[in-house]
């Protein structure tokens, strides 16, 4: 499957689990201010901490650094990877979708409807032409006819 095609699948199904996520929303909101309140406090503490390091508050520092940044390596791995099954989860949940629709009895109607309504217009069009071609035609001999009683 194209890069193109499964990006318009993902967008699809994208859409189909917003709104199915929408739902749970409420549920999710109410826990949020726990949630905040747990974080602050953690959050709080750092100036605290950072100024009653002792002399070898470098060393620390950079031991830190170090640590947050394997935590952040390895906290990131799992996420790219949960990023791209969930990519991939989407584009297969729109691409069913797009089936799901495009298989449907009024989608096919509705096909068959355009199918028949362009070639009406096809129809008419050419009717249309003829009729022009042979109005101009007529226009001609006509004038023709009156040019050479005139003369």
């Amino acid at each position: 499957m194209s890069t193109a095609k499964k990006a318009l699948y993902a967008a699809v199904g994208a859409g189909d689990l917003a709104l199915e996520q929408a739902k749970a929303l409420p549920k999710r909101v109410s826990a949020l201010p726990t949630q905040i309140r747990s974080s602050a406090s953690d959050i709080t503490e750092l100036p605290s901490k950072a100024l009653s390091l002792p002399g070898e508050a470098r060393e620390r520092v950079t031991k830190v650094v170090k640590t947050t940044q394997a935590r952040v390596e390895k906290a990131t791995m799992p996420a790219r990877k949960r990023a791209t099954k969930r990519f991939t989860d989407l584009s297969k949940r729109g691409e069913k979708l797009v089936k799901r629709i495009s298989r449907s009895a009024p989608t096919k109607r509705a096909i068959e409807q355009t199918k028949a309504a362009r070639s009406r217009v096809k129809a008419a069009a050419t009717s249309v032409r003829k009729a022009a071609k042979a109005d101009a035609t007529a226009v001609a001999a006509a004038t023709e006819t009156v040019v050479e009683q005139a003369g």
